[in-house]
């Protein structure tokens, strides 16, 4: 994997030897990188690490200088592009209403003025109707928290042929055995395929119903119930969402419920029934970023404990160090908060 250094205003700097290399990819949130390098590979100019081997451009956020027995050294780590979202916030009020990648691209187009190089890439046409409000918020957290909500992911992408940065509403590909428009991924033990596997699953924080109150007081307070249950035993939550304020002259009755409900969906995200499998795989059957990559549907099989798992790649986590590339993925649900060893 080769990179490529960049200045601050993306010129290029060299191609960079590096020593280890930890490339962090997610899809419902923003990813990481980390570098080493000897210290004669470091450059004080270094902005940007860009690759045309990944969908993902480095910001150099962090630099850390160490010198040890065998030499001195430089570790580079930061966010991926998509962070530069994060500078900015929805302000004033933005109401979104009809196709959800739509409502993304048309909040993204009237906020984004000041983020150079920035346009938008293609639509995808992805998403189904939604309505929201939204006051505040960060940029990126606004539009993740978003499309989560339908298995939807965005990409800051750098084309440095064209010096531009291209925002893309995405899915990744359906690649179980419950369709057959693409060929069938599977990993298990028994087809030799999975080195190393966790499984963790926790209900302890659990909800599956939202009641979201908004604009009124008392008994005239504007409410929406959200029932993710399935007809199941109901768990839960209350949602004070006051601060979506009903406005009258800028939304009907019924919008202004309809983004009730997205912000109840929004919430009930941070208390999934949570089933995550950490695995480390073989390429030998199927190649990375060719058969399958972040965001694609794939199947798991443990049978050691009797789970079959059809399941989204959520988080890609790449080791190349020594000649080695190791590929680890997360499939499942985003498990909040969890900081990895």
């Amino acid at each position: 994997m080769e990179l490529l250094a960049l200045d601050e205003n993306f010129n290029p700097i060299r191609y960079l030897n590096y020593i280890n290399l930890q490339w962090d990819r997610a899809y419902y949130e923003c990813g990481t990188f980390s570098v080493r390098l000897s210290a004669s590979e470091y450059s004080s100019d270094i902005a940007y690490l860009y690759t045309k081997d990944r969908p993902e451009t480095g910001i150099a956020q962090k630099v850390l200088y160490e010198t040890t027995i065998k030499g001195a050294f430089v570790q580079i780590s930061g966010f991926f592009l998509e962070h530069i979202l994060n500078d900015k916030i929805i302000y004033p009020t933005y109401y979104a209403s009809g196709n959800l990648e739509t409502a993304i691209r048309a909040m993204i187009a009237r906020y984004k003025a000041d983020i150079p190089l920035l346009t938008l890439g293609a639509a995808q046409g992805l998403g189904t109707a939604v309505t929201w409000q939204e006051t505040g918020g960060a940029m990126d957290t606004v539009c993740y928290t978003a499309l989560q909500t339908q298995a939807l992911s965005l990409r800051c992408r750098y084309v440095l042929t064209e010096n531009k940065i291209y925002f893309e509403v995405w899915q990744g590909i359906d690649r179980t055995q419950d369709q057959t428009a693409n060929n069938f991924v599977t990993f298990s033990r028994g087809f030799g395929n999975l080195q190393q596997a966790t499984v963790d699953s926790d209900r302890s924080n659990a909800k599956n119903f939202a009641l979201v109150a908004g604009s009124g007081e008392g008994a005239a307070r504007i409410t929406q119930e959200v029932d993710c249950s399935n007809g199941s035993y109901r768990q839960k939550i209350f949602v004070d969402a006051k601060s979506i304020a009903y406005d009258p002259d800028k939304q009907t009755l019924a919008a202004y419920k309809e983004s009730l409900v997205q912000k109840g969906l929004e919430e009930l995200l941070k208390y999934q029934n949570i089933f995550n499998v950490d695995v480390t795989v073989n390429a030998t059957q199927f190649a990375y970023m060719t058969d399958f990559d972040l965001g694609d549907k794939i199947d798991i099989i443990i049978d050691d404990i009797g789970i079959a798992l059809t399941a989204r790649i959520i988080a890609v986590h790449e080791v190349i160090k020594n000649g080695a590339h190791i590929v680890n993925l997360e499939i499942g649900d985003k498990i909040i908060n969890r900081k990895r060893g």
